[in-house]
């Protein structure tokens, strides 16, 4: 909740590089006060790109936080738009700025929510590791369930600065940041095994953290 009262919401919309901008642009329109583009590549394994040597999909993250009264219309118009609604399209998402989960230590369980909140389809998965763990952090979650992610070089925001990421963290310039939207009723396993498999809870392995996903638009499973 802001200063006025009114509810906020992080809204978040992956697409191919050079539409970031019009995302912006769009958000802008409808009353968001701005936003923050970031470079990142998806991790979907797909076997033609491979055997036509496209490792590297590249995509550009679009985050912002917006009032909630502003959250329709923005979907409203990045469907019409860009048709994120559509397949290959893109992906959009949204999560309640109240809802942070960190993860500290021992096993992660899935939250059991109070009668009356309203259903988690979906929640986003973050993991920062150094940037060797990448492969390791994929494998770990497609094994569990994942699939597929996003993936934000920490390199990408700035070679010589820490770059300010959500909610404050700090991302030091050699660390990947790893977004995954899961099922809700997957999250636990996924999680888990990025843990068992990073020994997270060991100093400097990583962090993880699970956020409540409030709407989705783009993901395969709706359509």
């Amino acid at each position: 909740m802001n200063s006025t009262g009114k509810n906020l919401v992080l809204f978040c919309c992956i697409v191919d590089c050079g539409k970031g901008s019009k995302v912006l642009k769009i958000a802008k329109k409808i009353g968001a006060v701005g936003g923050i583009v970031f470079i990142g590549k998806g991790t979907v394994r797909n076997e033609l790109l491979k055997f036509l040597g496209i490792l590297d999909v590249r995509r550009e993250i679009f985050i912002s936080v917006i009032e909630e009264d502003l959250e329709d219309a923005l979907y409203d118009e990045i469907n019409k738009k860009l048709g994120i609604n559509k397949p290959k399209h893109g992906i959009a998402f949204s999560i309640p700025i109240k809802t942070l989960v960190k993860i500290h230590e021992g096993e992660y369980k899935s939250q059991n929510r109070e009668k009356g909140v309203a259903k988690v389809n979906y929640e986003a998965i973050f993991v920062i590791v150094d940037k060797g763990s990448l492969d390791t952090v994929i494998d770990a979650a497609e094994a569990a369930g994942s699939t597929g992610g996003t993936v934000i070089h920490g390199r990408g925001l700035g070679d010589h600065e820490k770059a300010k990421l959500l909610f404050n963290i700090e991302i030091e310039p050699e660390k990947d940041i790893v977004l995954i939207l899961s099922k809700a009723d997957k999250t636990e396993n996924i999680v888990n095994a990025i843990k068992e498999r990073l020994n997270i809870d060991s100093p400097g392995a990583g962090i993880i953290f699970v956020l409540d996903v409030k709407r989705t638009e783009g993901l395969y499973e709706d359509n």
